[in-house]
């Protein structure tokens, strides 16, 4: 019987922007739901980095600024998915990016 490898985890960062309109604890559950993707598909954040509420240079769904999130997580590859099909699918996210790390 095979025994396949344990999944590689990989250093990552994601940036979030979030709706201006959110309060303070809507942005704190918003952001708490991303961290529990992360960590329920064998991830793990390293560290929350709140950038604040900054102005866009163009409308993005006609709001002209939004909450800043930077996260480092680390996570199997395998968790890209399922982490991106939720910040698709969250109403609050207005964008985000998620890039993979250089291993040093």
């Amino acid at each position: 019987m095979l025994v396949s490898p344990a999944p590689r985890i990989r250093p990552y960062e994601l940036m979030v922007v979030l709706d201006p309109e959110l309060a303070p604890e809507q942005l704190d559950q918003v952001i708490e739901r991303v961290k529990s993707v992360i960590t329920s598909n064998g991830g793990q954040v390293q560290e929350v980095i709140p950038w604040g509420r900054r102005r866009f240079c163009y409308p993005i769904r006609k709001k002209m600024e939004g909450h800043y999130v930077l996260m480092r997580a680390e996570m199997p590859a395998q968790a890209t998915a399922p982490l991106e099909r939720t910040l698709r699918i969250t109403e609050e996210v207005l964008r985000h990016l998620l890039v993979r790390l250089d291993e040093d």
